[in-house]
């Protein structure tokens, strides 16, 4: 089976493979965000898109299956070790497709186990910001598709813009990503700050960023959410995952 080379093409062929053999696979990443975000096709410098992430439920067999039969080749010792949280596969040209199991595990813990059917394509605009605002150590193209999110996708009370409820239900839980989160937003907003007069467009997403923040901070919180807390910095609060190729 032809596999295509532009990624975003490639990524749609695979949801829509998976959707025929009667399995769910959702769109994540840089290539989820500019589906519902076309503004980041005007990012300076461009978004380029080298690997395609997809996020499936339990059930690395049938994930192996559909993967085999569009043309990808398994990396077999790490899907051996890593099966039922992550699966990695390679095009014959070795672009890699990451497939993360019903969560994603990066500095925190992402869980997608009631998000994956929302959306035909994607996970929602909410869980996508999410996924890049949970990266301590943010890349230029994590901050191009946060602004493009932020910039093309309304705050709103439900899954068609940026659903603030799902904000509130993750950062509200656990102080480790509300931390994590407030600081990513805290450090875009100081940034785009200094490039508005070169760029009035940010004018956008600065006042949701903005918004986002006022809003996690008035949420009422858990139990654990204020025990930890109490600790604070002094013990660090994210993971640092290891690059994997």
């Amino acid at each position: 089976m032809t596999v295509l080379a532009d990624p975003v093409a490639e990524a749609h062929r695979l949801v829509d493979l998976a959707r025929a053999a009667g399995l769910t696979l959702r769109i994540v990443g840089g290539i989820g965000v500019a589906i519902h975000a076309p503004s980041i096709g005007r990012a300076n410098p461009s978004r380029t898109y080298h690997d395609i992430d997809l996020v499936a439920p339990a059930g690395s067999a049938a994930v192996a299956r559909c993967m085999s039969a569009a043309g990808y080749l398994p990396a077999q010792r790490f899907n051996a070790l890593n099966g039922s949280e992550r699966l990695l596969f390679h095009d014959p040209s070795g672009r890699r497709v990451d497939v993360f199991i019903e969560r994603i595990t990066m500095c925190h813990v992402l869980d997608l186990r009631d998000r994956l059917t929302i959306h035909p394509w994607t996970l929602p605009p909410a869980d996508l910001l999410l996924s890049k605002l949970q990266i301590v150590e943010m890349t230029e193209r994590d901050a191009q598709d946060v602004q493009a999110l932020l910039t093309d996708r309304n705050l709103s009370n439900d899954d068609d813009g940026i659903d603030r409820r799902r904000l509130r239900a993750v950062c509200a839980a656990d102080w480790g990503w509300w931390r994590t989160v407030d600081g990513s937003l805290a450090m875009l907003i100081e940034r785009w700050r200094a490039e508005t007069a070169a760029n009035e467009t940010l004018a956008i997403p600065i006042a949701r960023a903005v918004a986002i923040r006022t809003d996690l901070a008035a949420a009422p919180t858990s139990l654990a959410w204020r025990l930890r807390a109490r600790i604070g910095e002094r013990m660090r609060w994210y993971e640092l995952p290891e690059e994997v190729r």
